[in-house]
C-alpha cells in the first residue's frame, strides 16, 4: 500500500513525475479519476488545502466525499457509552466506500495508524509535524519562476514548524542551500538537524542555521514565512510574540535579499505580523501562484495514486493518457517509507 504522509514518502524522481504529470493535466484536463471516491477529513480548518484539492478533483471527474471528523477520530479506542467506534473500525468502513483518504489532522501519529488501518491510500493534508502537499506546490512555483535546473538559496525566517520541515526536506532533496532563521528557543531538535545534515550530504544541498534574519536572507533568491502562531497555539501568541517581533518579514529585511528574490507564504497570512503589506503585495510575491499550485499539484497526486487503475493504458512502465497529441505520461514507481 502506497501512502503520501510525509516529503520522504518520495524520491526525487517520484515527485519531478508528479510535477509533469500536473502540468500536463492542467493543459489537458481529462477525467483520470472517474467512479474514483475520495473521502476528505478534516480536524483542523483549511481554505486552499480544502478547497484547491477538491476543485482538483473535480477538474479530473473524481467524487470528494466529505467526512465529519468527529465520526473518525472520536477515540483511538472503543469505550461503551463514550465514544462512537474506534479508528480502526472506522477506517476499514471507509476502505469499502472510498479509493482514498485526504486527512488534516493533529497529530502524525494519527495518520500513521489511519495508513495502518485501512486499506486505501492516505494522503497528509497537514498534521503536527508535516505539511508535504504545501511543500510539492511550493517546490513546483520554485520551478516555474527559476526552471528547473537551477540550484536556489532558499531562506525561511520565523517558527520551526511543519510547513518549515517540509520545505527544507524538499528543497535540501533537490540539491538547493536551505537556510533557516528563527529565535533559538524555537528551533529544531538534534534528530532533525542530523536528519536535515543526511539529507544535505545524500543530494548535494546545503543546510544552514542563523539566529540573524538579516545574515540569513543576504543574497537569498527566496524568503519565505508562515505564521508565527501555528494552529492550536493561539494561546501561546503572547508567550511567542516577543521572541519573534525580530524575524518580521519587512522591506527591511527584504531589500537585504537579491534584488530578484521573490516572497513565499503558505497562507494564511497575518499581515502586519510575521509580514508586512508591502512585502506580501510585493510585485515579486508569489503567495497566489503559490496557493493556485495547489491546485494544480494536487491533479498529479490523485492521478498518480489513482490514475493507473482508471486508465487501463500502461506501455513500457508508463500510464498513456489519451489527448490529441497522445502525450505519455511516466507512472509513478509505488515505494513506501522504509
Amino acid at each position: 500500500m502506497n501512502h503520501l504522509l510525509t516529503i520522504g514518502d518520495l524520491d526525487t524522481y517520484q515527485i519531478q513525475s508528479i510535477f509533469d504529470l500536473s502540468e500536463q493535466l492542467e493543459k489537458y484536463p481529462k477525467p483520470l479519476l472517474t467512479g474514483k471516491n475520495i473521502a476528505f477529513v478534516f480536524e483542523k480548518p483549511s481554505l486552499r488545502t480544502k478547497a484547491g484539492t477538491e476543485a482538483a478533483i473535480n477538474h479530473l471527474n473524481g467524487n470528494v466525499i466529505s467526512i465529519d471528523a468527529n465520526l473518525i477520530f472520536s477515540s483511538g479506542k472503543a469505550v461503551p457509552f463514550s465514544s462512537r467506534e474506534s479508528l480502526q473500525d472506522a477506517m476499514m468502513n471507509v476502505s469499502q466506500w472510498c479509493d482514498a483518504m485526504f486527512a488534516r489532522v493533529y497529530s502524525h501519529s494519527t495518520l500513521k495508524k489511519m495508513a495502518d488501518y485501512g486499506e486505501i491510500p492516505v494522503v497528509n493534508a497537514l498534521c503536527d509535524q508535516h505539511h508535504p502537499m504545501q511543500a510539492l506546490s511550493d517546490l513546483f512555483t520554485l520551478q516555474q519562476n527559476f526552471g528547473k535546473d537551477q540550484k536556489l538559496t532558499i531562506t525561511y525566517v520565523g517558527d520551526a514548524n511543519n510547513v518549515a520541515f517540509s520545505l527544507i526536506e524538499i528543497g535540501l532533496k533537490f540539491g538547493h542551500t536551505m537556510k533557516f532563521s528563527g529565535p533559538e528557543n524555537y528551533s529544531w531538535n538534534e534528530d532533525q538537524l542530523g536528519y536535515f545534515s543526511l539529507l544535505a550530504v545524500e543530494h548535494g544541498g546545503t543546510f544552514i542555521q542563523t539566529i540573524d534574519p538579516f545574515e540569513a536572507v543576504y543574497e537569498t533568491d527566496v524568503i519565505y514565512a508562515d505564521t508565527f502562531i501555528s494552529m492550536g497555539e493561539e494561546h501561546l501568541y503572547d508567550e511567542k510574540i516577543k521572541y519573534f517581533q525580530p524575524y518580521q518579514v519587512n522591506s527591511k529585511l527584504f531589500s537585504h535579499a537579491k534584488s530578484s528574490a521573490g516572497f513565499m507564504h503558505c497562507l494564511p497570512a497575518h499581515r502586519g505580523i510575521e509580514v508586512t503589506d508591502d512585502v506580501i503585495d510585493h510585485k515579486n510575491s508569489w503567495v497566489y501562484q503559490q496557493a493556485k499550485n495547489r491546485m494544480i499539484v494536487s491533479k498529479g497526486v490523485f492521478a498518480t495514486f489513482l490514475a493507473g487503475e482508471t486508465t487501463k493504458i500502461k506501455t513500457n512502465g508508463s500510464v498513456k493518457v489519451p489527448s490529441q497529441e497522445g502525450t505519455s505520461i511516466n507512472q509513478i514507481s509505488k515505494r513506501s517509507k522504509p
